[in-house]
């Protein structure tokens, strides 16, 4: 098992400890000076600053016992935010309802790799989005990147 691995399962089991939802973790930065990423967010939607304190905590201390990551490296925990970024079905899922803003591999509506719209249904091999004048399906391993996009009232 990789060290992207052994820090998803870890935070995993820290957030269904607290029922809180894993929503990514994210490894980058230079060989010997890992970020590592890790993204939680509630049912209820978003987290306050006292509970990513104690999930960062909990997560630091696995990671201090287990030793995954080979060198330095910094932990960062917060929440997906407002415009989050949509990698799995799941996350599809759980946005139901919301404006999202996605780029495609091949060109699926006009002469356009972006697709913009209200996700109306995610499946397990599709989302569907209401672009206001038609529906459009969109497989999943045709999105490039997909975010949501807040907007003002």
């Amino acid at each position: 098992m990789g060290a992207l691995e052994e820090v998803r399962d870890l935070a995993e089991a820290v957030t269904r400890r607290r029922s809180l939802l894993l929503w990514d973790v994210e490894m980058g930065g230079q060989p010997g000076r890992a970020v590592v990423r890790v993204f939680v967010d509630s049912e209820k939607g978003g987290v306050d600053l006292d509970t990513v304190a104690e999930v960062s905590e909990e997560i630091s201390r696995g990671l201090d016992l287990k030793d995954p990551i080979g060198g330095r490296y910094t932990l960062e925990v917060s929440s997906p935010g407002l415009e989050r970024t949509l990698k799995s079905p799941r996350h599809f899922e759980l946005c139901l309802g919301r404006k999202v803003v996605m780029k495609t591999r091949e060109r699926l509506v006009g002469d356009s790799h972006r697709v913009e719209g209200v996700i109306a249904a995610a499946g397990s091999e599709a989302v569907s989005l209401d672009t206001g004048s038609d529906a459009v399906q969109v497989p999943y391993e045709e999105i490039k990147s997909a975010r949501t996009v807040f907007e003002w009232n």
